[in-house]
């Protein structure tokens, strides 16, 4: 899974079309606070991220930053118990798909000459294919695990 950072917060926030001040209100934090949190120079504590996503109208943000941030949730989560397992996969699906999907336009216009020329574009974007590629994999043999297993009943 892609590392949530700072950037994904900015890019909610932009989705969502709010200012930094916006969001500062919504987490009581002030403007410079969530550009230093944007910026990586600074974490946000798992709170002030709920708010953040609540006010961006992202349900996945929470999610991603805890899954990148805190060994303790991903042990919880990722590891844990199978009642768990589908919502994440999902939650993963749906982030590596968003990780994609924020790329496309840019990668349609580099392409219409018949090749990507922006390499570093280019490089990204194999990585965010790759990424969701796995996650729709495994989603998908979760999913076919829960067939199979009502299809024995």
């Amino acid at each position: 899974m892609a590392e949530c950072t700072g950037n994904d917060l900015q890019i909610s926030r932009t989705r969502a079309k709010l200012v930094q001040w916006q969001i500062g209100n919504a987490c009581n934090v002030s403007e410079s606070e969530i550009g230093r949190w944007e910026r990586d120079e600074a974490l946000p504590e798992p709170d002030d991220v709920d708010r953040f996503a609540a006010a961006c109208g992202d349900p996945t943000l929470w999610h991603r930053w805890m899954l990148s941030h805190y060994d303790s949730y991903r042990r919880r989560y990722i590891n844990g118990s199978a009642e768990y397992n589908l919502p994440v996969l999902m939650a993963r699906m749906r982030f590596e798909l968003g990780d994609v999907l924020g790329l496309q336009d840019r990668v349609e216009r580099d392409a219409l000459d018949g090749k990507i020329d922006d390499r570093a574009l280019k490089t990204q974007f194999i990585k965010e294919l790759k990424e969701a590629i796995a996650a729709l994999t495994d989603g998908l043999q979760e999913l076919l695990k829960d067939e199979k297993g009502a299809n024995n009943t």
